[in-house]
């Protein structure tokens, strides 16, 4: 699967600290489901979704903490500063996480 973030800063006090739009090459992530790369909340959350499709999954603290700690979390590229500081701070609250994803490719 292949999509995109569309993570804003605007949410009532939300913070957005990964966008594919500056946190990766091509602005997309592409992974295959079930392999763990990415939190099983947000897995579990895209399942029955199509090309085109845009969704908003909220990923409660206790999959975002499993995730942190397998190492499954989207992480900010090294020149996202202001990612990386909300990334390594976002860890030590009960941080639940909202992503909006629209599809791109499936194949």
């Amino acid at each position: 699967i292949r999509c995109k973030s569309f993570a804003t800063a605007n949410d009532p006090g939300g913070v957005k600290y990964f966008s594919t739009k500056e946190d990766t090459d091509f602005n997309e992530l592409a992974w295959t489901v079930g392999s763990g790369a990415l939190p099983a909340g947000l897995e579990e959350g895209m399942e029955g979704m199509h090309k085109g499709g845009l969704r908003r999954i909220e990923v409660p603290s206790t999959m975002v903490f499993a995730a942190r700690k397998d190492g499954s979390l989207p992480v900010p590229s090294e020149k996202n500063k202001d990612g990386k500081r909300v990334f390594d701070r976002l860890f030590k609250t009960d941080a639940t996480l909202l992503f909006e994803v629209l599809v791109t490719r499936i194949k």
